[in-house]
């Protein structure tokens, strides 16, 4: 878990820390990282980075959950699922390295927690159907796996879809499981 304060001293170190650990990304695999690695990189002290961060995954969760942060900021929340979708596909793909990371290392988890709270954001996702908390919840897990695990099958193939070949994929499943299932 990362501790980071809203004092602008905190701020600029947990940057220089990403910025550190994006530096050693384009050198070796996350698994071969160490925080000393990150710690030469980002010129930031052992001590500064564990009051900030308990581990170098951490700093992957903090970059993931940076991600969303501009458009937040922009938006509020206020998209149609097709615009909130795409969005967040072009968001997750212009961070393509921190995806690839967190795909390759095992840590679809950390995806999956910044997507699931970018869901809930979404004042239309939210509004627009009339679910309980529980089966909100089944439907925000639901758009959340089909969405990670789109950008998964994306990082397979290279990289060469666009994202709106990306959603139009996804469109095609949801179709597709629908019609499968409901048989």
């Amino acid at each position: 878990m990362y501790h980071i304060k809203a004092d602008k001293r905190a701020q600029r170190s947990a940057s220089l820390i990403k910025q550190g650990l994006y530096q050693c990304l384009k050198k070796k695999e996350f698994t071969n990282i160490t925080i000393a690695d990150i710690l030469k990189e980002s010129t930031v002290g052992r001590a500064t980075f564990y009051r900030l961060f308990d581990s170098a995954s951490d700093v992957l969760q903090y970059a993931c959950d940076l991600m969303f942060t501009p458009i937040n900021d922009k938006t509020n929340g206020h998209f149609t699922p097709k615009e909130a979708m795409l969005l967040d596909i072009k968001t997750f793909m212009s961070h393509d390295l921190l995806l690839e990371t967190l795909i390759n290392s095992q840590k679809i988890n950390i995806i999956y927690d910044a997507q699931y709270q970018q869901i809930e954001r979404n004042t239309f996702f939210k509004s627009s159907q009339n679910l309980s908390a529980e089966q909100q919840d089944f439907y925000f897990s639901t758009l959340t796996y089909l969405l990670v695990s789109t950008l998964s099958t994306w990082i397979k193939h290279d990289k060469k879809e666009t994202a709106a070949e990306l959603f139009t994929a996804l469109q095609l499943s949801v179709n597709m499981l629908g019609q499968t299932i409901g048989k």
